[in-house]
Order: structure tokens, then sequence, then C-alpha cells
């Protein structure tokens, strides 16, 4: 069907095929399901179609019902994520997210090498603390709630983060 000579890090391909000629190998051991595999899973219906289209192809009994493991995954849906468990915030400090980022490799200003993060869930606002230690996590917690509580005028509701200590 097909010729190639390689010139160099190149293979030229030489195409020498009849444009009404189709060529399909077909073995005894090859049934429909391999064919189905072979031509990306296609629906029996089709295949058996294409088997009387097809000469050489000389399937015996293509049938219309069957049971891939590979088809039935691609058909498999996710499940939607949960409604009722999620909060929305409906105002400024009811939800607060807060984490603590380091050690840094590089230190850095005034040789901190961890930074903390508060993200109010209503207005997106960030403030962020550069630490030199973790010990100064609760601390600066207590300078941030207490600018935030006064500046706004309204205390923090719940506080959002990702238990890694």
């Amino acid at each position: 069907m097909a010729e190639a000579q390689r010139d160099k890090n190149m293979y030229l391909l030489n195409v020498n095929v009849h444009k009404d000629t189709t060529y399909i190998t077909n073995s005894l051991e090859e049934g429909a399901m391999l064919w189905h595999e072979r031509l990306g899973h296609l629906n029996m219906a089709s295949l058996k179609e294409l088997d009387a289209m097809v000469d050489g192809m000389n399937l015996k009994e293509v049938p219309l019902h069957h049971i891939c493991e590979g088809c039935i995954k691609g058909k498999h849906q996710r499940t939607s994520f949960p409604k009722d468990g999620t909060m929305r915030a409906s105002q400024l400090l009811e939800i607060v997210h807060i984490d603590v980022c380091g050690p840094m490799r590089t230190t850095l200003h005034g040789g901190a090498q961890y930074f903390l993060i508060f993200i109010d869930h209503f207005s997106r606002k960030t403030h962020v603390y550069l630490l030199k230690a973790k010990r100064e996590v609760f601390e600066k917690f207590k300078q941030y709630k207490a600018l935030v509580e006064n500046k706004i005028g309204h205390k923090i509701k719940v506080l959002r983060f990702d238990n890694k200590g």
C-alpha cells in the first residue's frame, strides 16, 4: 500500500493506492468487538452498515446490543457538587478565609519566611502579613481582628482554614 524511504532524518512516503480500493485485514479471531474498538468505539448499527459496504471485512455477526467497558466509562457523568453544604457570605466578615504559607526558600522582606493571608469571603478584600515564624500567627490574627472589626463595625462570624497546623 505504501513505501517509505529515509532521507537524513525524514521519511518520504510513496503511496500507490487505487482510489476505488479499500484495504482491510481480517483474521478469523477478529470479530465485531475488535473492529468496534479499532474504529474508535463505533456503534454496532454503524459497524453493521460498514460491514455491508466494505469488501473483505466479513463480520459473521454484529450484535446490536453489546457491553463495552470503554463505552460505559465514557458515558459516565460526574455527580454534581452538593449545593446545601456550601455557605455563601451575605455581608462583610461573615466568612473570613485564612492561610499560612511557608517557609519560603528565599527570605522575604525583613527576614520573614512565612506570610499570613486573610480574605473576606463577601468583598474578597485581602490582608497579608509577613511572619518570621509560625508562632506569630495568633498575634497577627488579633491585630487583623481588631483592625477590621473596628473599621467595619461587624464581628467575624466564621474563620475558615485548612487545618494544617
